[in-house]
């Protein structure tokens, strides 16, 4: 028994032997560092040092039996009873506490000095770091196969006694020191000391729990292994103080910019965005998008509005072509892109009122003169127009970046001026007129441009319908007209179209536009002015398709062109059969050679104008009674085909006094010493030749009416139709999904609601829906 304790003893007194050993050598080895530290030197153990206190470690924590009897021996021997491990990390905590109650002792004689604050911390915190990792090179074993025991590591321990015996005590000293050389920072526009950011690294790795310890370039520092318990702490402990500071600063500092034009803050905010920006980069980029979403509400979100409205905001901007400012503002406030939404209102405003002065000047103005032509006030209208939008365009292109919102703006801006000109359906057809009969001889590419320009202000109309309506009386004239013919162009624009919206309308203008190929084909596989003394040009118009309101055809034709027309039907009807052709002498046209003594005149008229002045073959004068008796013309028709005759002084009237044709006893005669230097001479009826009728305002008015009321009845059916659809697909719906939905569908037009909910009530007297029993904002389709 006495051999046994005496072993133990012997035990005991090596156990203390060689822990007296590893702390001498720790000691020795800790103030070598320290030193080495101390004069800013790089710290050089030699291996075998470490190695040595490593190995001491293992073989006095190998013998785990001897752990357990060195327990159990005497709990009178200064608690030599633990185990070696713990004794080895007390004592292994020890050093490094002894150290951080050093490095905060040097702390406390600078508090007063931010500068030297911030050089005696991360100075410290520097030194620390690489003094632990030493320390924790030397424990080693222990971190391999006792801590795991413990729940921890010998690197979490260092970072834990740091944060408890420093960190903590010193927390808001270098809170507030980081704070101030920002402060500093942003009143001088220039990054002060770069230092800082080892400070801010701080309250990244403080607020770990485990962590490991890496060299990279020299240093030695902690990698958190568990980032989401380090980002709650930064931003708890830093981050949320940093935001704080920053709104307070720059609140004071846009107080003082509050004059400043809208220019000049725009500059002044964008150096603030590059200044933190640079100081995030450099010293805190944890922090960047935290920043950066609170510049964006400081300075954009709540300066939004009265940069944009202010006096040098965008309408200014706009006004003036200073793009280069817009392009910068429209950059400055895109940051933050829910507020774009101020600079498209204002967009839209101002290119509203220019549209307005538009609308409000163009019949205000006298008529202008263009290459020896007046310009028609649609023409002056629609290129006016054009150039304040392209002028809108290109801002939009180029300085707003076709930014979504803003080209929702200029669709509404153009869209409510053009609407609000009740004209704008019938000037665009006569621009678009104008336009389709000036484009020969110009190439393709400036062609395209110009109808594209064409259905540019079409997408913009309300009231299509009403713009297909004259449309297709000016497409009649320029089909039926040989010299102004240009099918592939008339092809090209209803493509265009098409691409717009799908009507029956668009139908008829393809039909149109094909009767007139299919007459050329004809008339050239036939070769119909083969045998006729003239040439005869003879156009094939389907019913129902062409504009044509009333039909002359019970006129007595000249026999000149009697037997001509003859042969026509009979050729056409022995290819085609069970058809019926129906001759519209009111709507032709021909050319007229006139031969007076030696001279020869080139007339340009109409059917109608060419039957009745054939019959001044057969004679020189006649009563106009006969003329109304030989040619079964309608006495206006008659009137407004001969008056052009009279003005050019062809024919002579015996009462030059009355207008109109009132006396059918008066003589007309040919004048035959009329003599003009003009060889040819363009006759068509002109409403400024024509006398003025009291009845023709009113049967204007009233084909205005008639023209109208059928429209109406047309969108009646549009509307009817989409409803009748929606309802047969969804079989139940609500009132506002069911008026909603209707709007959208159709393209034609843009009915209004009292429109469509007066379609509704209608469909329910016919049957076709249904109000629920229950709840009359229900309807239901009835089969």
């Amino acid at each position: 028994m006495n051999k046994k304790i005496e072993g133990n003893f012997e035990k005991q007194k090596q156990y203390q032997k060689d822990l007296q050993d590893i702390q001498d050598k720790c000691k020795k080895a800790t103030t070598d560092i320290r030193q080495r530290l101390l004069d800013g030197c790089a710290i050089k153990l030699k291996n075998e040092d470490v190695m040595y206190i490593y190995n001491k470690i293992y073989r006095l924590t190998e013998d785990a039996g001897t752990a357990q009897a060195l327990k159990n021996y005497s709990k009178n021997q200064n608690n030599r009873g633990e185990k070696v491990e713990e004794q080895l990390i007390q004592y292994f905590k020890d050093i490094l506490n002894e150290f951080i109650a050093d490095i905060y002792m040097r702390l406390n004689e600078f508090q007063g000095e931010k500068e030297s604050v911030l050089f005696i911390v991360s100075r410290t915190y520097h030194d620390y770091r690489s003094y632990s990792y030493w320390l924790y090179k030397m424990f080693l074993y222990l971190d391999k196969f006792a801590m795991p025991h413990v729940g921890t590591s010998l690197c979490s321990t260092s970072l834990k006694l740091f944060k408890e015996g420093y960190f903590d005590k010193c927390n808001k000293l270098i809170l507030n020191t980081i704070l101030q050389f920002i402060q500093e920072t942003r009143k001088n526009g220039i990054l002060l000391n770069k230092q800082i950011k080892h400070l801010i690294n701080l309250f990244s790795v403080m607020g770990s729990r485990e962590v490991e310890f890496t060299k990279a370039l020299g240093e030695y520092d902690y990698i958190c292994k568990k980032q989401e318990d380090a980002q709650k702490y930064y931003k708890d402990n830093f981050q949320y103080y940093l935001l704080l500071e920053t709104s307070k600063f720059y609140k004071d500092e846009i107080e003082d910019k509050q004059k400043f034009t809208a220019p000049e803050f725009v500059s002044w905010g964008n150096s603030i965005f590059k200044l933190e920006l640079d100081m995030c980069i450099e010293c805190y980029p944890k922090s960047q998008q935290a920043i950066e979403n609170k510049l964006k509400i400081i300075l954009v979100k709540d300066q939004a509005t009265r940069l944009v409205d202010s006096p040098t905001g965008v309408g200014y901007m706009l006004q003036y072509d200073r793009t280069d400012e817009l392009k910068q503002l429209f950059q400055f406030i895109f940051r933050t892109k829910e507020c774009i939404t101020h600079i498209a209102k204002a967009y839209q405003t101002y290119f509203e009122q220019q549209g307005q002065l538009i609308n409000n000047s163009i019949e205000q103005e006298q008529q202008q003169v263009k290459d020896g032509r007046q310009i028609h006030e649609a023409e002056l209208y629609f290129t006016r127009m054009l150039e304040v939008m392209e002028k809108a365009q290109s801002i939009l292109k180029n300085q707003l970046q076709d930014e979504p919102e803003i080209q929702k703006s200029y669709s509404g801006a153009f869209m409510l001026v053009i609407n609000k000109n009740e004209k704008s359906p019938m000037w665009l057809a006569i621009y678009t007129d104008i336009i389709i009969r000036s484009e020969k001889g110009v190439n393709e590419m400036e062609t395209d441009k110009r109808l594209s320009k064409i259905v540019s202000l079409f997408q913009l109309l309300y009231q299509r319908d009403v713009f297909f309506r004259h449309y297709q009386k000016f497409l009649s004239n320029r089909l039926l007209n040989q010299q102004l013919q240009n099918i592939q162009l008339e092809k090209q624009l209803l493509q265009k179209f098409k691409g717009e919206t799908g009507t029956n309308v668009l139908t008829q203008l393809s039909s149109m536009i094909n009767d007139i190929e299919q007459s050329n084909r004809f008339a050239s596989d036939q070769q119909i002015s083969k045998d006729t003394k003239f040439d005869l040009n003879v156009f094939l118009l389907s019913q129902g398709c062409w504009p044509i309101t009333t039909i002359l055809d019970n006129v007595i034709k000249p026999i000149q062109i009697q037997n001509v027309l003859e042969n026509y039907e009979k050729i056409y009807l022995g290819k085609h059969n069970g058809r019926i052709l129906t001759w519209c002498f009111n709507m032709g046209q021909g050319e007229l050679i006139y031969k007076l003594q030696a001279d020869k005149y080139y007339l340009n008229v109409n059917t109608m104008q060419m039957i009745a002045f054939l019959l001044f073959n057969q004679a020189t004068q006649f009563s106009i009674k006969n003329i109304l008796e030989m040619t079964k013309i309608d006495k206006i028709d008659l009137e407004n085909s001969l008056i052009p005759f009279v003005c050019l002084k062809i024919i002579q009237r015996e009462k030059q006094e009355i207008e109109d044709f009132s006396d059918e006893n008066e003589i007309l005669k040919l004048n035959l010493g009329f003599n003009n230097r003009a060889k040819k001479m363009k006759l068509l009826p002109n409403p400024k030749m024509q006398p003025k009728r009291i009845s023709k305002v009113k049967e204007q008015n009233q084909e205005e009416l008639q023209q109208m009321e059928q429209i109406n009845k047309q969108r009646e059916f549009v509307v009817d139709s989409q409803l009748v659809r929606l309802m047969k697909s969804r079989k139940t719906i609500k009132h506002h999904e069911l008026l909603e939905n209707c709007q959208q569908m159709i393209s034609i037009f843009k009915p209004d609601i009292l429109f469509i909910k007066k379609r509704i009530e209608n469909l329910i007297e016919r049957e076709y829906i249904r109000r629920d029993e229950k709840d009359w904002n229900i309807y239901h389709y009835l089969n």
